[in-house]
């Protein structure tokens, strides 16, 4: 299986982007961005439509690479914006003119494949901690049993980690480090091996990106990582879950956006950082029906005016204002909200405000009132049997020309459909919801298809 997922939204309707600012001439212009592979889904949904809307040539595109890389790059001046999920290190120096905006929440997945095991797998911070540090080694352990109330089948635990700088290794080891420090003892850092109390475990694997993660584990039994949510959600079909993660209240949390949107809700006033823009996570939240291991990701931009930063602001606003309201859930994300969201609007705000001439207006970003309802459309399939991915998109009233690229992506009913290679299969009787994106040239539109499998 290969992951690396190009999703493009399909609810936006009609877009007023005016790239004229008064008395100064912008030209089509390609503004790229890179970095963070946590975000990196939403980002890679939102710049289709984005494009699609602007009258003037202009194109967003962001690729991954990971936290580190994006910001090395923002920093060399190689990209215009970052996504990054950890901050600049002591030793680095970032551009004098930069912010952090928050874009979206999330959680990270603790995800996992073990053929023999089909129950619901929790566990506690402390055994978390000591899998990640080698200490335990097989699924059989009996804090992994005490976790669960019964033993799991015996296999050896492959333990597998990101082997680049990654905001989702500093997340999830700041997290070990806050919730299980007796166990994690050393800060949380990009490096997981750098944190990791013993450095790397004996017999884990080291893979680069979260999509790099995330197919090692569905290639090998017995594996655990973590990563996005929306990557495991897409390496369901081969096996892979997400385990229940205990809070600080006791209760085994499973991954989703609802239960990170109550995590990042509940963040304290402390944790927002008015000179830079950071956000930090409160890994101990005793909120009950919160994700731990919940993180922000952001993007880095550049203060000082200028017309390729009015693009890059611009494309934060809607990603903010539009983009993330109408997708975050279909992502696995959680759109900010209360005080996050303000937070946000005020950095996103300050992106092309310095320096910035006095005839200079500032371009209008989309807003959420052009967002329509997602409308679910319908196909069907016989239970063991398959339907091509053409056919799915044109249930959702899409057009396929000859040359147009068709890709299909089960949200929900994962049991029920499954997909393979460019069709879909009805595994069992009921029905499931398919993501189904159809790219024509440079132009990509997409529909949510509820396929029912008799």
């Amino acid at each position: 299986m290969k992951l690396g997922r190009k999703i493009a939204i399909g609810v936006v309707t009609a877009l007023a982007l005016s790239s004229t600012t008064a008395g100064v001439s912008h030209a089509a212009t390609s503004v790229t961005g890179s970095g963070s592979t946590f975000i990196k889904n939403l980002f890679e949904a939102c710049a289709p439509t984005f494009n699609d809307a602007r009258t003037d040539g202009t194109t967003v595109s962001y690729s991954g690479g990971g936290s580190g890389a994006g910001r090395t790059a923002f920093t060399a001046g190689s990209t215009n914006f970052a996504g990054t999920d950890s901050k600049y290190g002591s030793t680095d120096t970032p551009p004098a003119d930069y912010t952090y905006v928050p874009i979206i929440a999330g959680p990270v997945s603790i995800m996992f494949k073990h053929s023999g095991y089909s129950g619901t797998l929790k566990l506690s911070p402390v055994t978390l901690a000591k899998i990640f540090a080698g200490v335990i080694t097989d699924w059989d352990d009996a804090l992994i049993t005490a976790d669960n109330g019964s033993a799991v089948p015996s296999k050896t635990i492959r333990v597998v980690y990101r082997s680049d700088s990654s905001g989702t290794s500093s997340g999830f080891t700041s997290y070990l480090n806050a919730a299980a420090p007796s166990v994690w003892t050393k800060a949380g850092s990009s490096t997981f091996t750098s944190s990791a109390p013993n450095g790397a475990p004996a017999g884990s694997s080291a893979k680069s990106g979260s999509d790099g993660v995330t197919n090692y584990v569905a290639a090998t039994d017995g594996a655990i990582s973590y990563a996005e949510l929306s990557y495991q959600l897409e390496a369901s079909a081969d096996g892979v879950k997400s385990a229940y993660i205990k809070n600080a209240s006791g209760s085994f949390v499973k991954p989703s956006s609802a239960s990170s949107a109550a995590a990042a809700s509940a963040i304290p006033a402390a944790n927002f950082s008015d000179t830079t823009g950071w956000i930090t996570p409160d890994y101990t939240t005793t909120v009950a029906t919160a994700y731990p291991i919940t993180i922000f990701s952001f993007a880095i931009a550049h203060k000082t005016y200028s017309a390729t930063n009015d693009i890059v602001k611009d494309f934060l606003d809607f990603s903010l204002d539009t983009c993330a309201k109408a997708e975050a859930s279909n992502l696995g994300y959680a759109k900010l909200t209360s005080t996050a969201l303000t937070f946000a609007k005020g950095r996103a705000a300050l992106v092309s405000s310095v320096d910035r001439p006095a005839t200079a207006t500032t371009t209008v970003a989309p807003t959420a009132t052009t967002v329509a309802p997602v409308v679910t459309l319908k196909a069907s399939v016989k239970a063991g049997k398959t339907i091509t991915a053409k056919t799915v998109a044109r249930g959702g009233k899409l057009t396929v020309a000859k040359t147009a690229k068709v890709t299909l992506r089960v949200t929900s009913g994962t049991k029920v459909c499954k997909v393979v290679g460019a069709t879909l299969k009805g595994l069992k009787k009921g029905t499931c919801k398919v993501r189904t994106s159809v790219k024509t040239g440079t132009k990509t539109k997409t529909a949510t298809v509820t396929v029912t499998v008799k």
